[in-house]
């Protein structure tokens, strides 16, 4: 097929070679391995010290506490990195993509930090009447937060589809991120265990953090 192949047919294409993505790009490694090993061990200790000094492995990953600064600190630096990406775009379509997306990432920290889609539940139950605390309900806020970073995440997947595909590497990463992200929803909704939906939240942050920054060196090339 030449270079006038439909962007449908290069997005098949580029799709199916996620199977044989090629090396990765370099340093990508590294900084895999670090920030992975980092979140991994100040994660541990923060549940350690939960343990051992009020024993509750929870007990500061609460909000307001050490394990929600920590989620916050990589949301916030995805959303730096790909804020990056955009200016390095500057003037190519692509770069609202990254725009978006760190807006996305920058929101969510903030969210995180204040708890506003636990306001916003809150308000929804006040407006109807509702028992907060109700079983089939008490979760609501984890639907909402959920819903608008899922459904974002896959419209600007789907509108931006022929950019990305090339992107084997970040789309590997974050399609290991996503899977972790909602993990984390379902041990949230099923409340299967708050230490560990936590683990999984932190974990998902750093691991997508590692595809933009795949993303990051498999565009350099053409910023140059």
């Amino acid at each position: 097929m030449t270079h006038h192949a439909s962007p449908r047919f290069r997005v098949a294409e580029a799709l199916a070679g996620l199977r044989h993505p090629g090396p990765p790009p370099p340093g990508l490694l590294g900084v895999a391995a670090v920030s992975l090993v980092s979140s991994s061990v100040v994660l541990s200790v923060i549940i350690w010290l939960g343990h051992a000094w009020h024993g509750d492995s929870h007990h500061f990953l609460r909000e307001w506490q050490p394990g929600t600064y920590l989620s916050a600190l990589i949301l916030v630096a995805s959303g730096v990195l790909c804020w990056t990406i955009s200016r390095s775009l500057a003037g190519a379509r692509f770069s609202r993509f990254w725009r978006t997306t760190a807006l996305l990432f920058v929101w969510l920290a903030l969210d995180d930090l204040f708890l506003i889609h636990e306001t916003v539940d809150w308000w929804i139950h006040r407006l109807l009447g509702a028992n907060p605390r109700h079983p089939i309900t008490t979760h609501l806020d984890d639907l909402i937060v959920a819903a608008y970073a899922g459904g974002l995440a896959v419209w600007l997947a789907y509108r931006y589809r022929a950019d990305l595909a090339p992107l084997r590497w970040m789309v590997l990463i974050l399609s290991a991120g996503a899977a972790l992200f909602a993990a984390m929803v379902f041990f949230d909704l099923f409340n299967w265990n708050k230490t560990g939906e936590e683990t999984l939240k932190v974990l998902a942050g750093t691991v997508i953090f590692i595809g933009f920054y795949a993303a990051r060196l498999q565009l350099k090339p053409r910023t140059r």
